[in-house]
């Protein structure tokens, strides 16, 4: 046969996604804030929704605190306000920021003249993400066209606020003002700060006792007032908006059980409103408006069917990561071991996508604090018995070794790798390296004390 041009028939089969199946998956996949958001903007297209019963009450305090309003007392996301719930509830409204901090200390001072205070106010205005401030007494005295002996004298009234170390201009300034305020300083700390932070950095303190000629115990004694220092005055202080998280599920403990609760606050439930429902069943001689509120009918029910299998399909996840991981919620991230989509997936009866899509940027509060669902599914190692473990678990283990370690003798990673290895848990020197390094701990060179 010859290859030519012509004109055919031919049967196939493909899969096309309506746009109900793609607003089902969008809801389902999307973080609580988003899901609020889109229900907010549902509600104010089709007036055929309307929110259901007490649910809206805690969708409404929700809905305050994104606005920056005041919600009512003794209320949360979950209801009426439990401390041993959600602790992050005090924290949303601990915005007092380090500037508003310091101006208060500057009201209630006397005696101080005008030129100065304002140089004061500008100062503070002008702190850096660390307390500090970067601009020189020059250039403050050139901006603001005051004396250059005044900005001195400003400067030096707000590094003697609270905290400690605020208004420096250097890491070493600042540890030297919080060295003064105290009592009793070892005389070798403001000597260690001017001139030896870098070799208490990397830890040569051999060296730096020839150095000195120190007795061991006094610049032990000295090392240890210096890390009781703050280098970070601001630290304790809000930066702006303090994010914090709402968890979608809630798993309890209830006797030896564990129970599941998809929190009502994350997803309010949604009705039919029943004025529009009369209206389109009385009927009349609009057929435009009948067809127009047949059409919203449709687009709420459909709403309401989607939030409803959202909320269903979270639970089914939820309780089958509870029961695949009872141990982890009976004694804590520990035992946590390993897991793939593919276990809840076959469990509960949906596909691996649908599971990852469920589990991506919602939240569960356990009795081990907030958890993303995702971090239920971690990788892992086998171990000799036939178990697994977690590498959260393995990184505990880690932690507590270098923990339960002799200052003077520290593991090296080698040794780490074998004493895990001993213990039945395989693993790589350069694995511990990796784990040690992602949780901030430093090699054993600079572990090592005398």
């Amino acid at each position: 046969m010859s290859p030519g041009y012509g004109m055919f028939q031919q049967q196939t089969a493909k899969m096309r996604m309506t746009p109900q199946f793609r607003q089902a998956i969008k809801l389902l996949q999307l973080p609580t804030p988003d899901l609020l958001e889109c229900i907010r903007q549902e509600l104010q297209e089709n007036m055929m929704l309307e929110p259901s019963g007490t649910d809206w009450d805690a969708y409404a305090e929700y809905d305050k605190r994104q606005l920056g309003q005041p919600a009512e007392p003794g209320s949360g996301p979950a209801g009426p306000y439990n401390p041993d719930y959600d602790p992050l509830y005090q924290a949303v409204w601990k915005d007092v920021s380090l500037e508003k901090h310091l101006m208060e200390q500057l009201n209630v001072l006397t005696g101080i003249p005008r030129a100065v205070r304002q140089i004061i106010a500008y100062m503070t205005g002008n702190l850096d993400e660390k307390g500090y401030i970067e601009l020189s007494l020059a250039d403050i005295a050139d901006a603001l066209r005051v004396d250059y002996g005044e900005a001195e004298q400003a400067l030096d009234i707000l590094q003697g606020f609270e905290p400690a170390g605020v208004g420096a201009r250097d890491l070493q300034e600042c540890l030297i003002i919080q060295a003064n305020r105290l009592p009793a300083c070892p005389p070798l700390v403001p000597v260690l700060i001017r001139h030896h932070l870098e070799d208490i950095a990397y830890h040569s303190i051999h060296r730096l006792a020839a150095k000195l000629q120190a007795a061991t115990g006094e610049l032990e004694e000295a090392i240890e007032t210096l890390k009781q220092l703050n280098p970070r005055p601001s630290a304790a202080f809000a930066a702006g908006d303090i994010p914090y998280i709402i968890p979608d599920v809630r798993v309890e403990q209830a006797g030896e059980r564990f129970v599941v609760t998809v929190q009502n606050a994350a997803a309010p439930r949604l009705s039919i409103n029943g004025h529009y429902e009369r209206l389109l069943k009385e009927g009349g001689e609009h057929d435009e408006a009948k067809a127009f509120l047949y059409k919203k009918l449709n687009a709420a029910a459909f709403f309401i069917k989607c939030i409803e299998q959202r909320r269903d399909t979270m639970f089914r996840v939820t309780q089958a990561i509870v029961e695949e991981q009872i141990d982890f919620f009976r004694e804590g991230i520990s035992r946590l071991k390993p897991m793939n989509l593919k276990r809840i997936a076959d469990k509960v009866g949906l596909h691996e996508s649908t599971v990852s899509r469920v589990t991506a940027g919602k939240y569960a509060q356990t009795p081990w604090g907030v958890f993303e669902l995702k971090a239920f599914f971690p990788s892992g190692y086998r171990q000799d018995s036939g178990d697994s473990a977690s590498a959260g678990s393995v990184k505990t283990r880690i932690k507590e070794l270098i923990g339960g370690e002799n200052r003077k003798t520290p593991y090296s990673d080698h040794q780490l790798a074998d004493r895990m290895t001993k213990e039945g848990i395989r693993i790589s020197r350069r694995t511990v390296a990796k784990y040690r390094e992602e949780m901030g701990i430093s090699s054993s060179v600079n572990r090592k004390r005398l």
